[in-house]
């Protein structure tokens, strides 16, 4: 079945630097219309749309024609909080962390937006910003006398208050208390208003999604009143009694709060502001509403990885080291479908990342590697992400992660598992019905465990883990009735949620790289950008090459696909393609064991010949990719310090040669032009290619893989 991808008419798809958005949308696919030009349009099935997103110029903007996306633009150009520096990007989460909790206080009636409300709440307020930061500080370290624990100044209530305005104003999101970078181009202009029957014509103009202060529509009202008594002296009649600012005020606080979100900021917010806690916050499509959190399973396993330890008998194997996994785990709240799951030596932010990163990707390889007898599918785009209060899943890089991909963090108040509902009873469900079928098991307690001998029956590594944990969750959880969907099972509640109303789009390729790519740091040269010995370039690359002076740029990689990286070059990731295609498609993992096998076999050749890279491609294929496929959700993660210390040892020297290159890594002979060294953007396949006139040709009807040469047109 193919998923139904959701876009909403705020949505914009920029295709080759032209803007779309969505004319109509179906089960079988999705209308977009060009914004210039309206009468042009694009149809796209639901398939399609996902090959478009790995297009390198193609971008979905997530909410791109909203009112407060359109205001913060205003504001400044940046999309991205992982790429504002780091001084600047702690700033404007320690910023939001302060509202947030003001705002969770005023749901709670604890504080009001006056000063003065405010005062009073302001040191329980910055007690408990304070603990959030020390322990984020302690987090991994020993708890010392003299351990130096930093602290920002509190706002005052004036401060504070301006963010909280700010940050409602512009959609939500800690990119919105970013100083103004430049003047709008555009003021608010305010209705005036009346009173007594007037007055309640002017109190109702605060309904307003311009959401004028309550100060500037008493001043208003006060001036209406008395532009309006003028004229009523001059036809002989009685002035109206013109009412204090307070009492516009009070009459203003007595309309209903639910009437005032929803006026004043829309549906949406009002719904996820009111919204009642006890049976969990609703959500009404897919992707909409993920819970995560970290659980240590009930279970005493070995930590190793199965083929180490399949020489070992059983006896051998127990004596080994045993202890429990921690598992990261994602859930969709409308459809109960587990979108993600990681195993881990402990909770780690690294490990949280990968899961957002899982969540937005097909997982049926995963669930193939399984031997799983149905698809893995359920993924999309990220909505509201919602953690615990834990140090690992709040840290800076989630938060930060969750805001670039268009979607909104939350982490309720801890002691109060109802906010979490979902996440927190899939956890009870696999050790109800998981952890029995299973030997080592650590049951809830150590009564209920009495002298069972978890440790000594510990017989699963990581991998069988990971299959085991996998197959349950594809081929049973997902497949039984579930009680809080009225007994539909949650795969079928995807279905029919994902035909009805669709799946939140996942974000596009370039997109994807600049928030959970690898970053690195490297010079550009004619060559481009080389990286683990691939050369990379882009029209931008070469656009900075002759007009800046900047030589050493940003990049991020994906470690799962070399075949593009993204660049930052002045305030935007931009796409840069290898240059070569024999590296197009492979994994960071299938590259090093190319560049590995290739060097035993040459150890005396600088230069790889395109040649080799090819006719290994085809011995990569022949190997089972299983283990591959379950290493993705396995405890090991790569990091940026894994990616520098790769590439220092093993592509030391390597960089990639047309076929019929010398051994020793020289030009070959005939190919002595004084360019020959540069690598240019436009690269021609020529099965008749040679390095000289002794060189044998290439039949390429006898061999399927192809050579290329450098064009020098």
């Amino acid at each position: 079945m193919t998923v139904r991808f959701r876009l909403s008419p705020t949505d914009c798809v920029c295709i080759s630097g032209v803007k779309h958005r969505v004319q109509s949308q179906c089960s079988s696919g999705i209308i977009l219309e060009r914004i210039e030009d309206p009468n042009i349009s694009r149809s796209y099935t639901h398939s399609e749309i996902i090959d478009l997103l790995a297009a390198p110029d193609v971008a979905f903007l997530r909410g791109e024609f909203t009112a407060s996306s359109a205001a913060r633009r205003l504001r400044g150009d940046t999309r991205y909080l992982s790429s504002l520096p780091a001084k600047h990007s702690e700033r404007l989460l320690w910023q939001a962390a302060w509202v947030e909790l003001f705002l969770f206080a005023e749901r709670q009636g604890e504080v009001k937006r006056t000063e003065r409300s405010v005062i009073k709440s302001l040191p329980s307020m910055t007690n408990r910003i304070n603990d959030e930061d020390y322990r984020r500080q302690y987090f991994g370290k020993q708890r010392r006398v003299g351990f130096e624990l930093k602290s920002r100044q509190a706002p005052c209530p004036k401060s504070l208050l301006s963010w909280v305005r700010q940050y409602e104003r512009y959609g939500g999101t800690p990119l919105a208390l970013m100083r103004k970078q430049r003047s709008p181009s555009s003021y608010y202009i305010h209705f005036q208003q009346e009173e007594k029957e007037l007055l309640t014509e002017c109190v109702a103009n605060y309904l307003d999604l311009r959401r004028p202060t309550k100060t500037k529509i008493a001043s208003d009202t006060r001036q209406i009143f008395t532009e309006c008594n003028i004229e009523r002296v001059l036809h002989g009649k009685r002035p109206l009694k013109i009412p204090s600012i307070r009492t516009v005020e009070r009459r203003i606080g007595q309309l209903d709060p639910f009437e005032i979100t929803v006026q004043r900021h829309g549906i949406e917010y009002a719904k996820h502001k009111f919204s009642f806690y006890e049976n969990g916050i609703l959500a009404e499509h897919p992707m909409q509403r993920i819970e995560m959190d970290d659980w240590e399973i009930d279970l005493m396993s070995l930590l190793g990885e199965s083929g180490a330890l399949d020489r070992f008998s059983s006896e051998e194997r127990a004596r080994l080291d045993v202890g429990r996994r921690w598992l990261c785990l994602a859930i969709d709240c409308a459809t109960r479908c587990i979108v993600a799951f990681r195993l881990t030596e402990k909770p780690e932010t690294e490990n949280a990342l990968a899961v957002l990163h899982l969540i937005t990707q097909d997982k049926t390889p995963i669930s193939q590697a399984a031997n799983c007898s149905s698809p893995w599918n359920q993924y999309g785009g990220i909505g509201t992400v919602v953690t615990d209060q834990g140090v690992t899943l709040t840290a800076k890089l989630i938060r930060m992660a969750v805001s670039d991909l268009g979607g909104t963090y939350e982490a309720p108040a801890a002691g109060q598992p109802k906010l979490r509902a979902r996440v927190e009873r899939i956890f009870r469900t696999l050790g109800q019905q998981l952890a029995p079928m299973l030997t080592g098991r650590t049951f809830g307690n150590p009564r209920e465990r009495g002298d069972y001998p978890s440790e000594k029956l510990a017989a699963l590594t990581d991998d069988d883990l990971a299959q085991i944990i996998t197959l349950f969750i594809v081929d049973i959880y997902h497949k039984s009735p579930h009680a809080g969907l009225g007994g539909e099972t949650p795969e079928n509640a995807w279905k029919r949620l994902a035909s009805e109303q669709g799946v939140t789009l996942p974000p596009d390729a370039n997109n994807r790289r600049a928030v959970f790519g690898l970053e690195l740091e490297r010079k550009l040269s004619r060559h481009g950008v080389r990286v683990f010995g691939i050369n990379y370039t882009s029209t931008k690359l070469q656009e900075m090459l002759l007009h800046s002076r900047q030589r050493d740029v940003k990049i991020r990689v994906d470690p799962l696909s070399l075949t593009y990286i993204s660049v930052w070059i002045g305030n935007k990731w931009y796409t840069a393609e290898a240059v070569n295609q024999a590296v197009w498609a492979l994994s960071l993992e299938e590259w090093q064991s190319i560049v590995r096998n290739l060097r035993t076999s040459f150890k005396d050749q600088a230069q790889l010949s395109v040649q080799d890279i090819w006719d290994a491609r085809q011995k990569i294929k022949t190997i089972d990719t299983r283990a591959q496929a379950l290493r993705r959700i396995m405890p090991n993660q790569l990091s940026t310090a894994d990616l520098e210390r790769a590439e220092r040892h093993l592509f030391m020297g390597i960089s990639i040669g047309p076929e019929g290159t010398c051994a020793s890594g020289a030009p070959a002979v005939g190919t002595g032009d004084l360019l020959n060294d540069v690598i240019h953007s436009q690269v021609s396949i020529s099965p008749t290619d040679h390095c000289n006139d002794n060189d044998t040709r290439i039949d390429p009807s006898t061999d399927p893989s192809p050579s290329w040469r450098v064009s020098r047109d």
